[in-house]
């Protein structure tokens, strides 16, 4: 990991504006702690006190006091990982990270830990990659000191049980098995095959083949010997959040976390040097699983992370990915050939070396121009050279990020944890909130290093189709390739004088000028302000963060086409794909000036603008005007050729996403088969897509939901705008919701389909016979426990799966209660029969759970239902769930609230009676059998209907 010393303290303050008057500096006690020579900067918006010491061995910890939260986390990072891993047993650092969960010396027991963070609340999970080992956990603020115990002893003193190394690694295999079709970890592993002997050149995440027991080597001898030489206090960071003041906190890091041993090691580096005349210069044709049509502008870039400060890459990024007009992005589109351009920077992406890289979805007509598209962009870079490296550029996006951080909103404890415990490895902790916005000066050095490093020597151009030529396959993941050598023909082509007009992109219209806060009056939900035959207008101004400038507006067009007719589904989707693409130069100055704006599809289209409120009227105007998009034969063709492949390409996903998939078109109305869409779709012409549009504008349901800093003033100048863009002959029609099945006694439904990635994957849920909250109360309390016992039996100890587990589920106002597995070990009706015997071995579990323990699982869900929203998006979506649903009461969130209170322990026995050992419960079954197993049979539920049809299924669906 990289060392820094700060600079520019000048810049810190002006970043951080007050907020440096509100961090705190820890003090030690005596010589036992080291306090940081400056405070943490954070947004002036951020009323939480923090600070940064040291321990006595050398374990550098975050600290942040919020009075106002309800749960307390704490993040702990190893600088090690991937890159690490001995080359007898690859996949070791992630190996390692699952090994620590499986119980310690003071507490042995392998599933403690689980069944503490479930019976508390918790949540708890872990990520390995190439120089990182995360750890992290949230829970209830009173479980937060035996929480710290047990998580600060995996660092002490883990057990690594002999005996759960085979498990472990099945597990881990199992892992594997989930992401071996997945395109970009094969792209990924075939990006480091290219680097030779570099380190980043191994196998990362471990399957059966890597991790075991060979010749010279014992897998859980080398594990205890990773952990030894790795696991050291001076290469930790640490985080901690809680309602509980900096000085117990600071206490209780130095009670549970003092005691890790610090070893003294050197923070593990890679230093190996790449020759690039041997790995620059190429071209690779990769075949997907998935069918996209991608090039990819691939330079390999020596690390710049500690120049974070001067932020080059984010300089070069803007630039290049900017889809202002004249830029690569924009007249590429315009001319049909691509219809997404993105640049990213990855710095550490191989160790000490990472990447730039331009990627870009392509249209056939593209597919034919790609070396035409190549030398476009590197001529592009080529005039940034030689006029881009300006400080307006600079200034722009200082404004933006600056704008971003003043009115920085809170996130989830435990994705905060995290975030601060990864990035203290990163950059001082003195920064470790602001870096991603802290830009310090322009550096025009940092920039031309850069740009020194976008070469033709030190390039890699993907070709990536189903129809690359290949002569290669890769090794773990599912890929074919071949590589080339480009010709200097090629490249001298870059260098001559560009084929379409290129310029630099202009100034930002959009950057918000005024801050203004309109205060309103205290509202307890959201309420209709305008209604008339014309529109329907609800208003909530937020009641948590009303010193927040921003606000977001949601305009539904809607219309119940969509539902009846796959056409209709169709074309709205076409809509909403073409409307995106051409606005897509808009939506990215609006996201530099901190809005945002989409349009969605679903029961008619939906537009949805958010962000800072002072230039949002002008940004409503531009979107709406574009409503009715530009239609022609050649873009129509590609957009639908884009959704034929994504319809298609959703069978490449995880098994157990298409198994959620499948359920949730089960159990809602206005679903077709993949097969019909795609009929539809060939089927439609681009006047077909004009007289659509100008039927959905003229007939539909006009409802407007507007949520934080806006005035009547505003809500009266929406609504003209709105209708000033549909058409003057307009009819209102009734609104239309998509509504859920009526589960019926004794009802059982399959679905069962073959696959085209290798994985089984299986739901199987059944549904309470009883609708209403006190159901769904009943499900919600009882759901940790049982997806804990499912964890440890399935997965744990029987290691039949990575993705596993337990849910309860609204069908409407009705509750389900499931489980789930993806697989790479078990055939469908295998698994099935698993599912069935776990119900019964569950009914001791339950009867085993005590009056104690019960009250402990209803006060965590208590605890979770009664949050405090972290940021607007938290406040307003139960209300917006509500309002899509028409429970213009707005009281679901606290209809449960009240129900859970009533929950008695008797009351979760009962519903798991008369769910999960009910006959005649209603019952959904999904199976998707994958390549590995498909000569293994389906499971036969008895007295099942197979839906084959769903728009046949939906036509007689009865519904609630």
């Amino acid at each position: 990991m990289n060392k820094f010393i700060i600079a520019g303290a000048a810049s810190v303050a002006l970043l951080a504006g007050c907020a440096a008057e509100k961090a705190q500096q820890t003090q030690g006690a005596g010589t036992a702690l080291k306090s940081t020579p400056a405070s943490v900067i954070v947004s002036p918006n951020d009323d939480r006190q923090y600070a940064t010491f040291t321990l006595p061995n050398q374990l550098e910890v975050m600290l942040v006091s919020d009075p106002a939260a309800e749960k307390s986390a704490a993040s702990l990072s190893v600088s090690v990982g991937l890159l690490h891993d001995p080359m007898t047993q690859q996949g070791m650092a992630h190996y390692l990270e699952h090994m620590l969960f499986l119980g310690t010396e003071r507490y042995p027991d392998t599933k403690g830990y689980t069944d503490f963070m479930t019976a508390n609340g918790g949540q708890h999970n872990a990520y390995t990659w190439l120089d990182i080992t995360n750890y992290m956990f949230k829970v209830n603020n009173p479980a937060f000191d035996e929480a710290l115990d047990r998580f600060s002893d995996f660092f002490k003193a883990p057990k690594l049980y002999p005996e759960y190394t085979d498990k472990e690694k099945n597990a881990v295999n199992a892992e594997w098995s989930m992401r071996r079709e997945m395109d970009y970890f094969g792209q990924f592993k075939l990006a480091r095959n290219l680097m030779g002997e570099h380190p980043a050149n191994r196998f990362l995440i471990g399957n059966l083949e890597t991790l075991g027991d060979k010749e010279g080597s014992v897998l859980h001898t080398e594990t205890v010997e990773f952990y030894e030489r790795y696991y050291s206090a001076n290469i930790m960071k640490l985080a901690m959040i809680s309602n509980r003041p900096l000085d117990e906190m600071k206490a209780l890091a130095a009670e549970y976390f003092g005691a890790i041993e610090n070893k003294n090691i050197e923070d593990p580096t890679v230093t190996d040097k790449l020759d690039f005349s041997v790995v620059g210069g190429k071209r690779i044709h990769y075949v997907p699983n998935e069918d996209v049509k991608q090039l990819n502008i691939d330079f390999t870039i020596e690390d710049n992370s500690d120049q974070f400060a001067y932020k080059p890459n984010r300089f070069l990024s803007y630039l290049i990915g900017s889809e202002m007009p004249g830029t690569p992005a924009y007249q590429l589109k315009a001319m049909g050939l691509i219809s997404n351009l993105n640049a990213s920077a990855s710095p550490t992406m191989y160790g000490n070396y990472g990447s730039f890289s331009i990627a870009i979805d392509l249209t056939d007509a593209g597919m034919q121009n790609r070396e035409a598209i190549v030398a476009t962009v590197m001529q592009y870079i080529e005039l940034i050279r030689e006029q881009g490296v300006d400080e307006k550029y600079f200034s722009e996006i200082k404004t933006s990020l600056n704008n971003r951080f003043r009115f920085l909103e809170k996130s989830d404890e435990f994705g905060y944890v995290s975030n601060l415990a990864a990035a203290m490895q990163e950059v001082p902790a003195q920064l470790a909130v602001a870096s991603p916005y802290y830009y310090e000066a322009f550096d025009a050095d940092a920039i031309e290093n850069v740009l020194d490093q976008l070469t033709p020597e030190r390039v890699r151009i993907w070709y990536i189709s189903k129809n690359e030529p290949t002569d290669s396959q890769l090794h773990f993941y599912d890929g074919k390739y071949q590589v080339a050598t480009i010709s200097e023909e090629e490249k001298a082509s870059w260098q001559q004088a560009p084929q379409i007009a290129l310029s630099l992109p202009a100034v930002n219209t959009l950057l918000p000028e005024e801050f203004t806060v309109k205060t309103q009056p205290p509202q307890d939900k959201p309420e209709l302000v305008i209604d008339n035959n014309d529109v329907k207008v609800w208003y909530y101004p937020s009641q948590a963060f009303g010193e927040q400038p921003r606000g977001e507006m949601t305009v539904y067009i809607n219309n119940g086409m969509p539902e009846t007719d796959a056409k209709a589904t169709v074309m709205t989707a076409l809509w909403t794909d073409l409307y995106n693409l051409q606005q897509s130069a808009l939506m990215t100055e609006a996201g530099i000036a901190g809005m945002s704006m989409r349009l969605s599809d679903g029961n008619g289209i939906s537009l949805r603008i958010g962000g800072f409120t002072d230039k949002q009227p002008e940004l409503l105007t531009t979107a709406l005007d574009a409503l009715v998009v530009d239609v022609n034969a050649q873009n129509f063709a590609q957009a639908v050729d884009r959704y034929i492949r994504g319809l298609q390409n959703q069978g490449k996903r995880f098994p157990f996403y298409q198994a959620f998939d499948a359920y949730n078109n089960i159990i809602r109305e206005g679903n077709f088969n993949t097969e019909q869409l795609i009929e539809a779709a060939q089927g439609l012409t681009p006047k077909d897509m004009q007289a659509f549009m100008q039927v959905l504008l003229s007939r539909n349901q006009l409802r407007i939901f507007a949520f934080g800093n806006y005035d009547k003033a505003d809500l009266n100048n929406a609504v003209e705008r709105v209708l000033a863009a549909l058409p003057d002959e307009r009819t209102t029609v009734p609104y239309d919701f998509r509504q859920y099945w009526q589960p019926q006694p004794g009802q059982k439904l399959v679905w069962q389909e073959d696959l085209s990635v290798a994985d089984v994957a299986v739901i199987d849920m059944m549904v309470h016979p009883e609708p209403g909250y006190a159901t769904r109360a009943a499900a919600t309390v009882l759901r940790g426990h049982f997806r804990s016992a499912a964890f440890d039996k399935l997965r744990t100890e029987e290691q039949l799966a990575y993705a596993v587990g337990g849910l309860a589920a609204g069908i409407g106002d009705y509750t389900g209660f499931a489980m789930y597995i993806q697989t790479p070990v078990k055939d469908v009706a295998a698994m099935q029969q698993r599912f069935e015997q776990f119900k019964t071995e569950y009914v001791d579990m339950l009867g085993a759970l005590t009056e104690e323990e019960f009250a402990q699982l209803k006060t965590s869900v208590l605890v979770t239902l009664k949050e405090a929203p972290k940021n607007m998006r938290d406040e307003v979506v139960p209300f917006m769930t509500d309002w899509y649903r028409e429970k213009f009461d707005f009281d679901s969130e606290q209809q449960l609230i009240d129900a859970v209170e009533k929950v008695t322990m008797e009351d979760i026995k009962q519903f798991y009676q008369h769910t999960m050992l009910n006959d005649e419960a209603a019952h959904v079954s999904v199976q998707l059998r994958g390549t590995s197993f498909v000569e293994q049979p389906f499971a036969d539920i008895k007295g099942a209907t197979k839906i084959t049809s769903l728009a046949e299924f939906h036509a007689d669906m009865k519904t609630q």
